[in-house]
């Protein structure tokens, strides 16, 4: 598994006016955490400006430019949980979003690959988007399998 997931790196039942706001407190948690620089955390908005990074219902994966990679320090996750939803354009609502910082390309492709082994089963989505155990949260991003996690 390439990263861990620190409770206060899960964000529970929050609630936002745009998805720059959720992309601002994601990228907040990085830095604060000095997971990544701050110029990672403007690269996310530059990368949210060039292409969406809503990836499936109601999921966005927010993270930032190539040219960004070297402003990642270590591989980071940050869980946002939206239940009444935001705005991510092109009529798309966000509930989950999961902003991500790889050390390179391989740690961050990875990162998205354990992180669609999960998203892959709409059950789990539904979980993720209930949960209210940043445990449960952990458990389930970082058990890296897929499977439904019981």
């Amino acid at each position: 598994m390439p990263f861990s997931l620190p409770s206060d790196h899960v964000l529970l039942n929050r609630q936002f006016g745009s998805k720059r706001d959720v992309i601002q407190v994601i990228g907040d948690v990085m830095v604060r955490s000095a997971d990544v620089s701050p110029g990672y955390a403007r690269a996310m908005f530059e990368k949210e400006d060039q292409y969406s990074t809503w990836v499936t219902d109601g999921v966005a994966l927010p993270h930032g430019t190539n040219q960004a990679k070297k402003e990642v320090l270590r591989n980071s996750i940050v869980f946002v949980q939206i239940p009444k939803g935001v705005d991510w354009g092109d009529g798309k609502t966000v509930h989950l979003a999961i902003g991500m910082a790889g050390t390179g390309d391989e740690q961050h492709l990875q990162l998205l690959a354990e992180l669609a082994g999960v998203l892959q089963r709409p059950e789990n989505i539904e979980r993720l988007r209930s949960s209210t155990s940043s445990q449960e949260v952990i458990g389930m991003l970082t058990a890296g399998d897929g499977q439904e996690v019981e």
